[in-house]
């Protein structure tokens, strides 16, 4: 993405110039456009005769326009044509904020794709003659919806741009809310139904307030598509039309719908959702009444909340032939109340929810997915997209939000293919973001943002290495975070160095909620430390809420991942074992290199240097994780009574850090009363399984292993004042 600053902020220059045409010479424009890199381009403007017109496309009401005898043009200049002239099927790309760019390829009608990179226009959004005159709203609709976390269409690498500007002009924004057409299905008893749609959802609805559409006079059908239009808030600019679907829009398994516009709080109203069998349309729920079309002797479906093991709720609802998965949003009209559904919630505990959602991934494997909804009322996000390079040290939430609504709830922040930070932290802090705005999304593209972390210094106005480990992203507060499609790798150390590079002075992410626990922090495929070094010192560091990491690796110098006052579910989906937690993750170091930031040696003790730290009053779910360091895991919460698992661990492998403490290392170190569970596990290379104290204040750790596989253990079980459970254990390869 091309900075937007010079963009946003250029002012074009029309003139006008003679030309001979077929009634011979005629007074022609054109304009002079301001570009990034500092020059300017000329814009002919091909068959706009009107000075009018052309004060409209580019926002100039009162400058005056001058007659140039200076110009050249040649088959290169690029034009603007009146009518337009650009191909129809030109991509495009509509970025949905007004204080951005939107992007269409240039590609006038009849011409072929070019085979190199081509041209395109970059067009600022607050431009509203411009994005009026090609099309861009209209344009984007006809488009295929980009993937989930897709930014859209994007030039080739080496396309030109043909930067656009405009003078002062109010602000358009693309539509791509809904829509609502009344539609004609041949093949649906030849009935008339309205078709609702938005990018790729699609759907029909059957009834209004429990009467057939097909059956209501004209004026209230007139009436109902009105309705249906203010609960979608479907602007005046978006038409409803005649349509006739093609068949391929008709899914037999997908519920006919009767929404609710006008008696959705009344008692008697059940909803008369109806489904295809057959050929024939019949109830989804009761008996069909054929003097009214309705049903009779109908229940309200329910719905159920579900905790997903990447740390979302999702809202199932089984209706027809299909299973609906509705958004939580925080508008007020939502489609279960349109729906008719009644709810009730998952029940159960956060870890038996957890074991819920596992237990239905493993049988879901070969269902058919469920059929998502987007909002009915959308969100009110602000979304703000990085430029390509930018420093997140030079980032921060005032300068993100300065732009957004006033009642914006949250904030989507994106990251191109590659971002830096030079220095203090990108910060996230609840205290200073807009009083309504709880939830941060901060996303990169989908293959992976890389942001190149740079060693801290620390001290005022000096260069001296910092002594504490420095965040790269810092949250805090009560808030709900997603971090997505992220790659926190460290800047390569400049100038030689004699053997192999200190750790990173960082901690990849430090996250901290308020007494009441309300901090939501959800990492969604990102690696923390890449493969080359330095690795960060610390990879994660969370307290006081709940923690989800989904898919996602650390690799770290001493703790892997350590929290404390919080629940945490750290999973591998669908892949066990594709993403691991690791201490000690850099190669190559010596026994001398282990040192503290201070320099400090912490060779002598296996607990500096932990992948999994859970500290007091912590609850932890781990899946398909492969989990290694000296000391794998280390557990110090202290519970009289625990009526469940303190930690249950699943499907997941643990491991040393080879070559590094071998007669010291261990698996699992107790410090604290509890139940620890791991089910199906590997444990490999220790010296030790398990380090338990010789007591324990007034109680015992119970430690089980469910069908383990252990190899390579150094030494037999020492368990202390632990209670350990096993159906099988280890021949010590060191005794």
């Amino acid at each position: 993405m091309r900075s937007e600053h010079a963009l946003l902020a250029g002012r074009p220059t029309l003139f006008r110039y003679r030309a001979i045409g077929e009634a011979g010479s005629e007074m022609r424009y054109a304009a002079e456009l301001p570009q990034e890199d500092g020059t300017t381009l000329l814009l002919r403007l091909e068959g706009c005769l009107e000075e009018r017109v052309v004060r409209e496309l580019f926002g100039v009401r009162r400058s005056a326009i001058a007659e140039r005898t200076d110009v050249v043009f040649d088959a290169t200049t690029p034009m603007i044509a009146c009518p337009d002239r650009i191909a129809a099927d030109a991509n495009v790309y509509a970025e949905p904020r007004t204080q951005g760019v939107s992007r269409l390829e240039y590609r006038l009608d009849g011409e072929p794709p070019e085979a190199g990179p081509g041209r395109y226009f970059v067009i600022p959004n607050r431009c509203g003659g411009l994005m009026k005159h090609l099309g861009i709203a209209e344009r984007a609709r006809r488009a295929p919806a980009p993937p989930l976390g897709s930014p859209g269409w994007t030039p080739e690498p080496g396309a030109t741009p043909i930067e656009l500007s405009c003078a002062n002009e109010r602000a358009t924004e693309p539509y791509d809310g809904w829509e609502v057409h009344s539609a004609w299905l041949p093949s649906v008893e030849f009935r008339w139904m309205v078709l609702v749609k938005k990018g790729d959802t699609s759907f029909f609805v059957e009834s209004l307030d429990g009467r057939p559409y097909n059956d209501l006079t004209d004026d209230e059908r007139e009436s109902g598509l009105a309705g249906l239009r203010r609960l979608l808030a479907v602007p005046i600019s978006s038409e409803s039309t005649d349509v006739v679907p093609e068949d391929e829009e008709i899914r037999p398994e997908m519920p006919f719908f009767d929404v609710c516009l006008s008696r959705c709080g009344a008692a008697d109203w059940v909803p008369a959702h109806k489904v295809l069998r057959d050929g024939y349309l019949e109830c989804e729920s009761g008996s069909l009444d054929p003097s009214t079309g309705g049903c009779v002797d109908g229940e309200r479906r329910g719905y159920t909340d579900r905790l997903e093991l990447n740390g979302t709720t999702s809202r199932r609802a089984p209706l027809g032939g299909v299973v609906l998965d509705l958004p939580l949003c925080t508008a007020g009209e939502t489609w279960e109340r349109h729906f008719g559904l009644t709810g009730h919630d998952g029940g159960g505990t956060w870890l038996t929810r957890l074991i819920a959602a596992y237990n239905a991934g493993k049988s879901e494997g070969t269902a058919p997915p469920p059929v998502s909804l987007p909002c009915l009322v959308p969100d009110r996000t602000c979304s703000v997209t990085l430029r390509e390079g930018a420093d997140l040290s030079t980032t921060t939430v005032a300068t993100l939000t300065r732009n957004c609504a006033v009642d914006a709830e949250a904030l989507e922040v994106r990251v191109g293919k590659g971002a830096t930070l030079s220095r203090q932290p990108f910060t996230l802090d609840a205290a200073v973001l807009p009083a309504r705005m709880r939830r941060v999304r901060m996303v990169g593209v989908p293959e992976g943002s890389t942001i190149s972390v740079a060693q801290p210094t620390c001290g005022f106005g000096t260069g001296a290495p910092c002594t504490e480990a420095q965040p790269a992203i810092s949250v805090q507060g009560d808030l709900t975070v997603d971090l997505e499609h992220l790659r926190l790798v460290s800047r390569p150390p400049t100038g030689g160095t004699a053997g192999p590079p200190k750790p990173l002075a960082r901690v990849g992410v430090q996250a901290a909620g308020s007494a009441a626990r309300g901090l939501v922090l959800r990492v969604r495929d990102v690696v923390i430390g890449g493969d080359a070094a330095p690795v960060f010192y610390k990879g994660i560091v969370f307290s006081g809420g709940t923690l989800a990491l989904h898919s996602s690796s650390v690799r770290a110098f001493t703790d892997g991942v350590s929290v404390d006052r919080a629940r945490v579910s750290i999973v591998s989906w669908p892949v066990a074992g594709a993403h691991t937690i690791e201490s000690l993750a850099q190669a190559g170091l010596t026994a001398d290199d282990l040192v503290d930031l201070r320099g400090a040696w912490l060779g002598g003790s296996v607990a500096n240097f932990r992948a999994l730290t859970l500290s007091a009053d912590v609850q932890a779910f781990v899946v398909g994780m492969r989990v290694s360091g000296p000391m794998a895991v280390a557990w110090s919460d202290d519970r009289a009574a625990w009526p469940e698992d303190g930690l249950l661990a699943v499907d997941s492998t643990f491991t040393s850090a080879p070559g590094y403490f071998d007669r010291e290392s261990v698996m699992l170190s107790v410090a604290g009363r509890s139940q620890l569970n791991f089910v199906n596990t590997r444990v490999a290379d220790f010296a030790h399984v398990l380090r338990c104290p010789s007591q324990l204040s007034g109680g015992t750790a119970r430690i089980i292993f469910d069908r383990p596989e252990f190899s390579e253990i150094t030494y037999g079980l020492r368990q202390g004042a632990c209670t350990f459970e096993s159906a099988t254990l280890w021949d010590p390869t060191g005794e």
